[in-house]
């Protein structure tokens, strides 16, 4: 296996450790009609320099309230492989948060399309 489909298959996989659970009592038209008020907002990037490497994101609620997450990578890396932890960092504190509805929004063209199976 690539070293590119391992990056790729990352985010798939953790995706598929932490399932949502299906509610009986949801509803097809329950579910759109809630979309828009209860969907969180999350923003990723990674910056690598001679300095180190950090990483971050901000998970935005759906009333506006901004919850930032940071780390600094302890261990060298790509521009890439900075923006593959960044995305984690982010989606590790949605799930924490019990976020079950995220729109995520990046900079890195590869990211977004790998996670879009383009």
């Amino acid at each position: 296996m690539s070293q590119k489909s391992v990056k790729g298959r990352v985010i798939t996989d953790m995706l598929a450790d932490y399932p949502k659970e299906v509610r009986e009592d949801d509803s097809p038209d329950d579910r759109i009609s809630t979309v828009e008020e209860d969907t969180w907002t999350m923003f990723f990037d990674g910056a690598v320099n001679l300095s180190g490497s950090g990483i971050g994101a901000v998970l935005i609620s759906p009333n506006g309230q901004h919850y930032p997450v940071a780390a600094k990578l302890m261990f060298p890396c790509t521009n890439n492989i900075a923006e593959y932890e960044a995305c984690i960092l982010g989606l590790q504190a949605a799930i924490g948060m019990e976020v079950s509805k995220l729109k995520v929004f990046g900079d890195s063209t590869l990211i977004i399309l790998q996670t879009l199976g383009e």
